[in-house]
């Protein structure tokens, strides 16, 4: 795990000097504690710079950027090839490729590429972001810029007006650039408020953008960049498993075995190594399965809120633990203490990520690496594959019970015409069923993504003006931006990943497009950053075996019968995990564990520093939002009301986002 920098300059003449190579490096010494390097072109067409976090291979020989043997090839790169042995015994049968490494997971990449080209990343199981810069055609060198299958490892870009392309892992490295500078990207921030993170290849940041997910970006030597996407979750393309081709027993088995193998695949070490236990039963089988694989107890880290004991987990992680006789650390955090972190949260996620998980995430990781650990095994991914939280089975018996009605008959007018004159209280016919039939008036989707915030009346009333939103998307990479994403219609980016599975997926559809949507945007975006950057900023690495590409197109072939049936989620991994875990443990309602921000808005002291942070903020005067309704929502929840918080946060995440990365503020709350 580490962070890299970069800059290519096409046509010719000198990128950025070596000055800025190194303070654009800089920036990230939290993701490269334990070295630095930079190489530079002789034409200074290319330079590249790297932080190092040390985990496999140890030794300087393994420093980075490496180049192969003649210098033609060099490569800067963040992440874990956990199947680098079988690789290089591979390679080293060709007997072409002299190592200058005992087993080094960047160097078989490097000779992976010369082996076989971008298609190398077929051969890897792991999680990545790199650049490789080709030059062994001195006239026509070309730059590939690299993301991993599902998007855990970010890569950002961005060309400046000169022709200057620059890349990175965080986009703060990019801003310390000169010629770059930061800019909201007016619609960007509209699909914002939608799905609480911009979509890829969108970011907060007007001119910086971000890599999708199993996507290539090849730059050649006139300065063309072409995009190419090398993997998909796409369930009708990899083809829908019938209860007839697979037994559930079998499909039980199965699961397991690939758990099993990607859990000793992220066990490649040469550090410490634990697991972040909340004792729900994806972590809690993260701690059971690699118990099996080791001789030490596994170290575990649990982490919970003073006085809120009713949302800490302590229990269940301690049940698992004494069972596993792992070696448990624990802490508490108060709610002083995370207030205080909101400015730093702020820094550390570049552009916001409305998800107060966050803060916890935060304090864990230095929980982590206060014992000595270095690298720890997360269970994200099992949900959304899964099937596994409560809103999917709502929004099957939604699809069923309203929006397929809807959409077969078209007979709504009655029911629209008592909305409208205000009788909002009819029996068994909610607001939210009046939001999904309008949904299907209009030809929408039914789900949009697991977290989404402001949407129907409620985003009516916020932004009724979008005026300030309007703005130009102009992306430097050909067809890597759609153009559906450059209007003000979040449902626009949602179709563009649903609509082309109209009529290609089995009854009931959403089943199988609520994974789908989940793998292209809020995985990558949402809680994948989530891990990265709040766990790289105590240098720790966060691996998810759930989320290994032979699992998860597993899951994705599965019944969703196996995964969901009478109201149980993610059924297949339950049974599977019988043998390990207590039923209390396995079948106990989904707890999450975010910031208790319920009760701080009840706090006087956080809902006046809320209160004053939006109103004077540029985004409220500029007149973004209808600033009196924002302000009664607050004032709401800060007094008897409640059941806003998550809207009011995603709105003051970005303003203090704003204060502090736009308008440059230190103190931002």
């Amino acid at each position: 795990m580490c962070g890299f920098v970069g800059s290519y300059l096409p046509l010719g003449g000198e990128i950025c000097d070596t000055i800025v190579l190194e303070r654009m490096r800089d920036r990230m010494i939290h993701r490269g504690p334990d070295g630095a390097g930079l190489w530079r072109a002789e034409d200074g067409r290319c330079g590249l710079a790297h932080r190092r976090l040390s985990i496999i291979d140890l030794s300087e020989a393994a420093a980075q950027p490496m180049p192969n043997q003649d210098g033609s090839v060099i490569l800067a790169f963040n992440g874990e090839i956990y199947n680098h042995a079988e690789i290089r015994a591979e390679l080293t049968a060709l007997k072409k490729y002299a190592w200058r490494t005992d087993h080094s997971d960047t160097e078989v990449l490097l000779h992976a590429y010369e082996e076989w080209g971008l298609d190398c990343v077929q051969r890897f199981h792991g999680m990545f972001a790199f650049a490789i810069y080709d030059r062994r055609d001195r006239e026509c060198p070309v730059l590939h810029l690299v993301r991993d299958r599902v998007g855990i490892k970010p890569l950002y870009f961005a060309r400046t007006a000169r022709g200057e392309w620059l890349f990175g892992s965080e986009i703060r490295a990019l801003l310390a650039h000169p010629d770059l500078t930061a800019e909201m990207d007016r619609t960007a921030f509209w699909h914002y408020l939608t799905f609480i993170v911009t979509p890829a290849p969108m970011t907060l940041f007007k001119g910086i953008f971000k890599l999708p997910a199993g996507h290539s970006i090849s730059i050649d030597f006139t300065g063309r960049a072409v995009a190419r996407q090398y993997w998909d979750c796409n369930p009708a393309a990899l083809g829908l498993l019938t209860e007839a081709d697979l037994s559930e027993e079998e499909a039980v088995k199965r699961l397991m075995d690939l758990l099993r193998k990607s859990i000793e695949r992220r066990m490649v070490s040469d550090v410490p190594f634990g697991v972040l236990l909340s004792g729900g039963v994806d972590s809690s089988m993260n701690v059971a399965l690699m118990s099996e694989l080791m001789e030490r107890p596994v170290t575990t880290f649990t982490i919970g809120y003073e006085g809120e004991e009713q949302s800490n987990e302590f229990r269940w992680a301690r049940q698992v633990s004494e069972r596993y006789r792992t070696d448990h650390h624990e802490a508490l955090i108060s709610r002083r203490d995370a207030q205080d972190f909101l400015p730093l949260l702020v820094q550390l996620q570049d552009e916001p990520i409305a998800d107060n998980v966050c803060i916890p995430l935060y304090f864990l990781a230095k929980l982590v690496k206060e014992s000595g650990t270095t690298v720890v095994q997360v269970g994200e991914g099992a949900d959304e594959n899964l099937l596994g939280y409560w809103w999917v089975e709502h929004y099957r018996k939604k699809q069923e019970t309203v929006f397929d009605p809807v959409r077969q008959r078209g007979r709504v007018a009655w029911w629209q015409r008592l909305w409208s004159r205000g009788k909002k209280n009819l029996p068994g016919f909610s607001s939210e069923d009046m939001d999904i039939q309008q949904r299907a008036r209009a030809g929408q989707e039914l789900f949009w993504g697991g977290a989404v915030c402001w949407r129907g009346q409620m985003r009516e009333q916020l932004t009724p003006d979008t005026g300030p939103f309007a703005g130009t998307v102009e992306c430097p990479v050909e067809g890597l931006l759609p153009m559906a994403f450059g209007g003000l219609d979040s449902h626009a980016v949602v179709s563009h990943y649903l609509g082309p599975l109209a009529g290609r997926l089995h009854h009931p559809e959403v089943l199988q497009k609520i994974p789908y949507m989940e793998m292209k945007l809020r995985l990558p975006e949402h809680l994948l950053m989530r891990v990265d950057k709040l766990t790289m900023a105590h240098s720790i690495e966060a691996r998810v075996p759930f989320l290994d590409h032979d699992l998860v197109e597993f899951a994705t072939r599965c019944p969703p019968s196996y995964k969901l049936r009478d109201g149980i989620g993610k059924l297949l991994l339950k049974k599977g995990a019988e043998p390990y875990l207590d039923r209390d443990i396995i079948y106990r309602k989904k707890q999450g564990f975010g910031a208790p921000m319920e009760s701080w808005y009840k706090d006087p002291d956080f809902g006046a520093r809320s209160v004053a942070a939006f109103q004077r903020s540029r985004l409220a005067k500029d007149g973004f939002f209808d600033n009196g309704y924002f302000l009664d929502l607050l004032k709401h929840q800060m007094g008897s009301g409640g059941g806003y918080s998550f809207h009011l946060w995603t709105v003051m995440n970005a303003v203090l986002w704003y204060e502090s990365w736009i308008e440059g503020k230190k103190d931002c709350f």
